[in-house]
């Protein structure tokens, strides 16, 4: 699991990268965690996350919840079709927006 960011309009776009699982989804965490200030929005582009499990799911959802808490819109977007098809699945499409690009995700960011 690896996680690059950049900074965009306010907005920290995070590049995860490689398995979001069991062994993972700690590491996951704890690595948002370190790159998350002071933005107004947080947007994680997905294309590069190849399987998530059930505790990758809960990750995903703890980063929302402490987020949504301090008032930072979250967003996610660019998810290959396996890991779409687990967030659709479990209905986590419908607690955290998912977009298919990460213009779509950023365009509907407030400014």
């Amino acid at each position: 699991m690896q996680i690059r960011t950049e900074t965009l309009n306010g907005t920290l776009i995070a590049y995860a990268a490689g398995r979001i699982d069991g062994p993972s989804a700690s590491d996951f965490t704890r690595s948002m965690q370190a790159v998350l200030g002071d933005e107004k929005a947080v947007v994680v582009d997905c294309h590069e996350v190849t399987e998530i499990s059930s505790a990758g799911l809960s990750a995903f959802l703890m980063i929302a919840r402490e987020l949504q808490d301090q008032g930072v819109k979250f967003a996610l977007c660019c998810m290959a079709p396996r890991v779409r098809v687990v967030f659709e699945m479990t209905g986590f499409d419908k607690i955290i927006p998912v977009h298919a690009t990460r213009e779509g995700a950023l365009g509907l960011l407030p400014d």
